[in-house]
């Protein structure tokens, strides 16, 4: 068997060990020297004290044992219960219940250590009813090393109070407690216990008067269930706060641990023990009893030597002075504890725990922690070997601990979030509009290919009732009747040539412009222009060389239409649009229609083409036939791909038109346009002579610039993606987890 540990020396002296473990540990005595050593070190510390002078209530034979104030280096487990009893708070009353029967009272440690009873002994209550000073005692709650603690009703103000009363063992002891509660007096804030009132009873035995509080200690109640980061802080900041009252009261602790501070049933923390747990009797000059070597770091050393060894600052051990900082050091112990499970110094022993602490040797942390580097970062600082590399005050040690190190995170994702709110808003606003413009350039692309069909009709029907009405004028039936008599040798070709100029003059002297077309020319049977209502002097040049007026003469019949340039050389060689007119490119394109008027039977198989009609409309003219509204932009576009029209009509939107015969989106531009092509059909309403292509902007909320949608969009997710991880990051530092 090992060597006893603190556990195992509870147990024994509280007559907590039975049967077999009773057998085992005594049987370990007969062969550990060390083990005897140490049980009778503590057996003779627990003689010397003296039991309370007042009666604590109980008639039995009893042991009286001290409360050792014994704190393993590590947390208590589940196997271990009797080291958890030893853990709560020192000197308080730390868990009463108004009614003893409604929920279990957690006892300080120096209260735990009640008298052992002999078996077969009864406990007899005889303390209710008791007169302290004004107090009336009701139950006893507990007693220890330095008194016993009742539950006491104040009959003045009408209510109940924790009445400690302490041991006359030692004057100078009584002095300064008494002197502490006094101080302890002043200080009134929500995380101290109040001390009510300081006297002296029947027999000179002092008393303190306190709150009585219900709940348990923050020891306890941070071993209770598993608590977040977050909620360990809280609680200790609480805590902090009722030191920092303190110190600024001029009070300093000396001995802070869970044990010491208690959490009410009204989840209120407030400290307690303030200077007396540390203060044992004989801390006048006499010098520190021998430690004994054991498993775990349990005494709290008498002498110069005040507090609890596991959470004893350096100048605790060294005996050197002791201010609030100390009290900081002890508190950074118990939030190292508390947050890791562990404390931050090891140590086997009062020697060795003492070299790690002066020596500032932190253990490193646990695998897999839950806290921060940044708020591991501020404990090291306050378990500063050195009190001037802490914090200055126990508020700036708050002030780090409550700093919330997750709000930029939480701003930023925040402003993240609304960001990319406001953006998907923005592109939900432009998909609505959009899809209403969308239905409306598809209804009016709809209304504009009607149109388009009936304005070509319309044209067609025209020229047909034009060239009809031409075709009666006595000057064109004269050129239709007209021949070159050199060709039969009749005549020479100067006469010939004297002919064509008296039919030239005739057509120059008609009057054509009744007929209300754009531009007219007239030829005879060899191709030859006779007139252009472009230029009147204009004539004699050869249409042959336009490909429509060649083939309608080789066949000697047919009408047709064709959309071509301005530009285009024929064109400009055959005179029809006048000598001295030079369009540049960019003016557009030319719709011309030719008219054969033939000789032949009424069946048509035999014709011979005696004249041809020829009628010139401007593309643009077209296009404002076929024009519904001024948000439709159109371009007329030949079968060559020359176009004319809009000048927001850009290639790259005929180009993505042709290529479908649906609605197309293209951006061009600044904007984005829907945009359709639709075929324009000959004379005969079959073939294609060319295309209109319709274009209308589909300016949403989001036109600011080219690619403005995938812009937003790619960004919104973004912001989104930065929201979501920032709030991730924010939720991690919350809980303490990073």
């Amino acid at each position: 068997m090992e060597c006893l540990d603190a556990n195992d020396l509870q147990d024994l002296m509280a007559g907590a060990l039975e049967g077999s473990a009773r057998t085992n540990v005594l049987g370990h005595l007969d062969t550990c020297d060390d083990c005897r050593e140490l049980l009778s070190i503590t057996a003779s510390d627990v003689s010397r004290q003296s039991l309370p002078t007042f009666d604590d209530g109980l008639e039995a034979t009893a042991m009286p044992q001290d409360a050792l104030a014994l704190e393993a280096t590590e947390m208590p487990t589940a196997k271990s219960p009797s080291l958890m009893a030893t853990q709560q708070a020192s000197d308080a009353v730390i868990g009463l219940p108004e009614d003893p029967g409604d929920a279990p009272t957690i006892l300080p440690n120096d209260l735990i250590a009640t008298p052992v009873l002999r078996p077969g002994a009864v406990a007899k209550p005889k303390t209710q009813g008791k007169k302290v000073g004004r107090f009336t005692t009701i139950d006893r709650l507990g007693a220890g090393a330095m008194g016993v603690v009742f539950r006491a009703e104040d009959p003045k103000l009408g209510r109940n109070v924790a009445l400690k009363l302490l041991k006359r063992a030692d004057a100078s002891l009584t002095e300064r407690l008494v002197r502490e509660a006094r101080s302890m007096a002043q200080v009134n804030h929500p995380n101290v216990v109040t001390v009510y009132e300081v006297g002296e009873a029947d027999g000179g035995t002092m008393f303190i008067a306190m709150e009585l509080v219900t709940g348990q200690s923050l020891r306890v109640w941070q071993s209770s269930q598993k608590r977040t980061v977050p909620e360990l802080v809280e609680a200790y900041i609480a805590a902090g706060r009722g030191l920092a009252a303190a110190h600024a009261a001029g009070i300093v602790h000396r001995d802070f641990k869970p044990d010491n501070v208690l959490v009410g049933d009204d989840g209120r923390v407030r400290v307690t023990d303030f200077g007396l747990a540390a203060a044992k009797p004989g801390e006048g000059g006499t010098k520190p009893s021998p430690t004994p070597h054991i498993g775990d770091v349990n005494l709290t050393t008498s002498g110069s030597v005040m507090g609890t060894p596991a959470y004893m600052a350096p100048e605790q051990f060294a005996a050197g002075n002791v201010d609030s900082r100390t009290d900081q050091f002890n508190f950074c112990v118990a939030l190292y504890e508390a947050l890791y499970g562990e404390r931050p110094f090891e140590g086997k022993s009062f020697t060795e725990l003492g070299d790690n602490v002066m020596f500032g040797r932190v253990r490193p942390a646990p695998a897999a922690s839950r806290v921060s580097p940044v708020l591991r970062e501020i404990l090291v600082r306050g378990l500063s070997a050195k009190p001037g590399d802490r914090f200055p005050t126990m508020n700036d040690l708050i002030t780090e601990l409550g700093r919330d190190r997750a709000r930029p995170w939480r701003r930023t994702s925040y402003a993240s979030a609304a960001l990319a709110a406001a953006l998907l808003l923005g592109l939900g606003s432009d998909w609505v509009v959009r899809d209403r413009l969308g239905s409306e350039i598809h209804q009016s692309f709809t209304l504009t290919g009607t149109q388009i069909e009936r304005a070509v009709g319309q044209l067609r029907d025209q020229f047909d009732t034009v060239s009809q009405v031409a075709y009666r004028e006595s000057a064109l039936r004269e050129v239709a009747a007209h021949h070159d008599q050199a060709d039969f040798g009749l005549g020479s070709p100067e006469d010939d040539q004297a002919e064509l100029e008296r039919l030239h003059n005739t057509l120059v002297s008609t009057d054509w412009v009744r007929l209300g077309t754009s531009t007219l020319a007239i030829a005879d049977y060899k191709g030859r222009l006779l007139y252009t209502s472009a230029e009147a002097p204009q004539w004699g040049n050869d249409l042959k060389t336009l490909p429509f007026v060649k083939r309608a003469l080789d066949a000697g019949k047919g009408d047709s239409v064709t959309v071509m340039p301005y530009t285009d050389s024929a064109l400009r060689a055959s005179g029809i649009l006048g000598a001295q007119r030079a369009v540049p490119p960019s003016q557009g394109l030319a719709v011309v229609f030719v008219r054969t008027l033939a000789l032949g039977d009424k069946s048509g198989e035999a014709s011979e083409a005696r004249a041809l009609y020829i009628q010139v409309q401007d593309g643009k003219q077209l296009l404002e036939n076929v024009r519904l509204d001024a948000e439709t932009q159109l371009a007329l576009v030949g079968p060559f791909g020359d176009s004319t029209g809009d000048a927001a009509i850009t290639p790259s939107i005929v180009a993505s038109a042709l290529g479908t015969r649906a609605i197309a989106e293209v951006d061009s531009g600044e904007h984005s346009y829907q945009v359709q092509a639709r075929s324009v059909a000959g004379l005969d309403g079959q073939g294609t002579i060319g295309h209109v292509v319709m274009a209308r902007p589909l300016d949403g909320v989001l036109s600011l610039f080219p690619g403005a949608r995938i812009v937003f969009a790619l960004t919104a997710f973004g912001a989104l993606a930065v929201a979501i991880a920032t709030w991730l990051r924010a939720r991690e530092m919350t809980n303490g987890r990073t």
